[in-house]
């Protein structure tokens, strides 16, 4: 669910989007999204034009800088009208009770994980397939990078990336762990790095009866850990490997 303004909603998970209607209004100058992503990063909290001005030119701002922000704001204002608002030198979007889709999302994963400690895992299957529809690509990805917009970015596809590994788990506690393995394989290929993923490939497998397959897994995130950072894999990828060495009856599905 999107941002929702009393005439427009913005959506920040993907390409910046400001909808109006049943059509896209085109933001189509870059420093323009940018000053936008940055408002909305900070929805219904006031941000200094100062503060703007250093994200947008990070120290090389122009000499009318200011007012060449005020330019952008007054266009940004055509589309928004009076949910930006001006505040002596400081500008801010929205209120206090408004949601961004990326504040959306991140409710979802929170009721999701709730969901999966309290056991009800089809429900959090459910409230996780619908957080990750949200997206429609990468994070603000035709959002010019600043050092404020590219930290909200990585914590977003960090939370993404959470959500699609709880998905996954449960797929796996519901006796779904063959249907998972493609997905996995291709997770643990692009972070090769991350423990959880591993972890859960693993134990995928092994459900599936491919303990050696399971057990190369474990040798593969080890060798990558020991090359890339001089590490050997925390202890609860360990504790599981040599659980399935031992094939622990407490691994299986009905455990």
């Amino acid at each position: 669910m999107p941002l929702a303004f009393r005439g427009a909603r913005l959506s920040l998970l993907g390409p910046l989007q400001v909808v109006r209607g049943d059509g896209v209004v085109p933001i189509t100058a870059p420093k323009h999204r940018a000053v936008l992503a940055i408002l909305a990063i900070n929805a219904g909290r006031p941000v200094s034009a100062d503060r703007i001005i250093e994200e947008l030119w990070q120290g090389s701002e122009p000499k009318f800088a200011r007012k060449t922000l005020q330019g952008y704001i007054w266009r940004l204002r055509r589309v928004l009208g009076e949910d930006l608002r001006t505040r002596g030198a400081f500008y801010e979007l929205g209120g206090a009770a408004l949601e961004t889709d990326a504040a959306r999302f991140q409710g979802l994963l929170a009721e999701a994980q709730q969901a999966v400690r309290a056991r009800q895992l089809e429900p959090a299957r459910g409230l996780l397939g619908a957080a990750l529809d949200l997206w429609r690509g990468p994070a603000l990805a035709d959002v010019p990078a600043s050092p404020m917009i590219q930290a909200h970015a990585d914590r977003l596809e960090e939370a993404r990336l959470l959500a699609v590994e709880v998905r996954l788990r449960a797929d796996v506690e519901l006796g779904h762990q063959a249907t998972v393995i493609p997905e996995l394989r291709e997770l643990t290929a692009t972070h090769p790095l991350h423990e959880p993923l591993h972890a859960l490939l693993m134990l995928a497998l092994y459900r599936s009866g491919r303990q050696a397959e399971a057990l190369s897994v474990y040798t593969g995130l080890r060798a990558a850990l020991i090359t890339e950072q001089g590490l050997e894999p925390g202890t609860t990828v360990r504790e599981l490997h040599q659980r399935i060495l031992t094939t622990d009856p407490a691994l299986d599905p009905a455990a």
